[in-house]
């Protein structure tokens, strides 16, 4: 008697996407500083009301998304992290484990 296999719990899985997230926070910030340099570079050579508004409109549109976006992926990292290092995770990892061994010798 096989039984097939349908959960899938491995905690190097979480140890990757928590370096991910990471690094696509870090790069979501770089894009935001680009953003905001760009802008204020194209709201300065347009020194007239205009060149403010849409230096305004740039923050609304473009900047805060970015910003919004960089809160989630803190968020999502820090919760991965967490998993990886609290010892009630690794525990599920480790009977999870010992299940699929028993269930592989019988």
């Amino acid at each position: 008697m096989k039984l097939e296999q349908d959960i899938a719990l491995d905690s190097e899985a979480f140890r990757t996407a928590a370096n991910e997230m990471s690094a696509l926070k870090t790069r979501a910030e770089l894009l935001k500083a680009m953003m905001e340099q760009m802008y204020e570079e194209l709201a300065g050579a347009l020194d007239t009301p205009a060149g403010k508004a849409i230096e305004i409109t740039a923050k609304d549109i473009l900047i805060k998304p970015i910003e919004e976006l960089i809160l989630v992926i803190g968020q999502m990292s820090k919760t991965l992290n967490e998993i990886i290092d609290t010892p009630y995770y690794q525990g599920v990892f480790d009977k999870y484990e010992k299940l699929i061994q028993n269930i592989n010798f019988n």
